[in-house]
């Protein structure tokens, strides 16, 4: 995950590295309350959030944002049983497939303005707020060397992976959910790129940490984390919502009326 990651944030500013273009000469929307939506890679994982940002003034907004996320442990490795009819893969020592829920609060600066159609505005921001781990217990078919028998169990530990064949979907063990509640932070740099003042697109990179009241049982090993340090790279996309200033100029109406 890590890897890909990198090879992600390279190819995203290669693709940011261009020169000056041709001149906008479209009206600029100074009143800017912004919805997005953003898919991201992080280095244990993926997700996906909404973000809602609102005008404080020209170079400052109040920032929303709810996300979800997929959490693996930096160890897990997925492997084949060749002796499965079905070339079965799984992660060796999986205890539970966990997932989290954050809600933040913040503040967004920009530090450059996008001056011409191809130029970049960068952004920087900060938010933080509470998080919650689902972690949910994954059901394996295993077979038993005593009654020579395959059973639907939960992963023991020492159990040898050539006796894993199958594991039960996913809405299996939804009622024994666990939750793990938490506090989070996040900071980052947003580079927009829009070819128009009223569609956002942009490129962010950054960093979040987690912190849960305990360890998230994600493998069979005594070294499962429970303060999450984690690098990010995301594309969002959007839109400019109607405030004051656009809804005027949307209508005809000179701004200053």
């Amino acid at each position: 995950m890590k890897q890909l990651f990198f090879i992600l944030f390279f190819l995203a500013v290669n693709q940011l590295s261009f020169s000056q273009g041709e001149i906008d000469t479209e009206h600029k929307i100074l009143f800017r309350n912004e919805k997005s939506y953003g898919i991201n890679i992080n280095t244990n994982g993926y997700g996906f959030g909404y973000r809602f940002a609102k005008h404080i003034n020209i170079h400052r907004k109040n920032i929303l944002e709810a996300d979800f996320n997929i959490v693996k442990h930096e160890k897990e490795h997925k492997r084949i049983n060749p002796y499965s009819s079905s070339l079965f893969r799984f992660v060796y020592g999986k205890t539970n497939s966990v997932f989290n829920l954050r809600f933040g609060v913040g503040m967004q600066y920009q530090l450059y303005k996008k001056l011409d159609r191809n130029s970049v505005s960068v952004r920087w921001y900060y938010l933080g707020g509470v998080t919650a781990a689902f972690l949910k217990p994954i059901y394996y078919l295993v077979y038993n060397d005593t009654s020579k028998t395959k059973t639907w169990q939960l992963f023991e530990h020492n159990t040898p992976w050539w006796y894993i064949y199958d594991k039960k979907p996913y809405s299996y063990g939804i009622d024994e959910m666990k939750i793990v509640p938490g506090v989070y932070g996040k900071t980052g740099f947003a580079f927009e790129f829009s070819k128009t003042d009223k569609r956002i697109n942009m490129i962010e990179v950054g960093i979040s940490f987690d912190a849960y009241i305990k360890s998230l049982d994600i493998l069979d090993t005594e070294k499962n984390p429970q303060f999450i340090p984690v690098l990010f790279l995301s594309y969002r996309f959007g839109k400019v919502e109607s405030g004051y200033y656009l809804k005027k100029q949307d209508e005809g109406v000179s701004p200053e009326n």
